[in-house]
């Protein structure tokens, strides 16, 4: 088989798992099966320098669902780049400093500072992007392909940690963050519930993506919330004033943020999430590493699809596939299929 033969087959079966990960809500593969053959995928388009056209490397996100309106992002939500492992890790960092010490060159007037860092955690829920105008939530979204997402105002207006109205009132600004199920959460619904739910993220996007508010709500589904995407008024010098921004607003943040000066911290702090990860009360999938400076941020931009400023340290996964090799059948009275969506 040759690489373009292999490509159009790997295009095949990740349009095929994405369509049943994204859309039905039915995944069939893990996140790190997935990756594998999206990265074998990425690799071969940049040895033949060819991509096809329904490549997943070309757009972010999945079809939109029947019943749901679509909505137009005030500002595109971008995906990021990713690094399985520190050599990954420290490449992406080693680009970053390039980019900043090429404009410093060309800049010595206006140079950009040393660059310093945050580490957040990465939630496993549904990205959900929110709307203000004038201090009112106006519209809910998902994140959909990045431009365009699915309207969920109703679902999103039945978890209780998402204000309905803020103090900020000069103007619309757009807010991201994630949905989430707490275990604890899970744990005690799944006590008293028909049909179990089989994990955390998919009770909360099932939830999130379900056409009836109410079953949203039975969900009793909890929110963080980590970057202002649009505003048509308020600016931020950088991470920590938008942080202090989103609390003094009556979002809730998650209290794991660390900053830092020295890039070898940040290796040390990923070892330490990954130690306490089985101690949360919700589920990661790694951490998030931007740079805390925006002006920075402005001046590194975006590729194509990722911004140059940030990275996902991506965490093995604590599900894999598992092998169905025998059943055992069993007269009951009910069956009933779960929902399941990835943000």
């Amino acid at each position: 088989m040759d690489a373009r033969q292999r490509m159009e087959q790997l295009v095949e079966q990740l349009n095929h798992y994405s369509y049943h990960y994204y859309t039905l809500d039915e995944p069939m593969i893990s996140d790190k099966e997935y990756d594998a053959l999206y990265d074998e995928l990425t690799a071969l388009e940049a040895e033949t320098g060819v991509t096809l056209p329904d490549s997943p490397t070309i757009r972010v996100g999945g079809e939109l669902l029947e019943g749901f309106k679509p909505h137009r992002h005030l500002a595109s939500l971008w995906s990021l780049d990713k690094a399985q492992n520190e050599e990954q890790l420290l490449n992406w960092h080693g680009r970053a400093l390039r980019l900043i010490a090429d404009y410093n060159t060309k800049n010595p007037d206006n140079p950009l500072p040393d660059p310093t860092y945050v580490v957040e955690l990465k939630f496993d829920g549904l990205t959900l992007n929110l709307t203000y105008s004038d201090g009112k939530l106006v519209q809910a979204s998902t994140r959909g392909n990045g431009v365009v997402g699915e309207g969920i105002l109703a679902q999103v207006k039945t978890i209780k940690s998402v204000p309905l109205t803020i103090p900020y009132h000069d103007g619309t600004i757009e807010v991201q963050g994630e949905g989430i199920m707490n275990l604890s959460v899970l744990n005690k619904y799944n006590e008293t519930a028909a049909d179990p739910l089989k994990n955390a993220r998919n009770a909360a996007a099932g939830a999130l993506r379900n056409l009836n508010p109410k079953t949203t709500a039975e969900r009793k589904l909890s929110a963080f919330f980590y970057n202002v995407g649009y505003s048509d008024n308020v600016q931020f010098t950088d991470h920590r004033e938008m942080m202090a921004f989103l609390k003094e607003n009556r979002f809730k943040v998650n209290p794991y943020i660390t900053y830092h000066t020295d890039f070898s911290k940040v290796m040390e702090e990923l070892h330490q999430i990954v130690e306490q990860r089985p101690t949360l009360d919700y589920l990661i999938d790694g951490a998030v590493i931007k740079i805390t400076d925006m002006r920075t941020r402005e001046v590194l931009g975006y590729t194509d699809k990722f911004p140059r400023w940030a990275v996902a340290f991506k965490f093995e996964a604590e599900e894999t596939t598992t092998v169905l090799e025998s059943v055992s059948w069993n007269v009951g009275r009910t069956w009933q299929g779960h929902s399941y969506c990835q943000s």
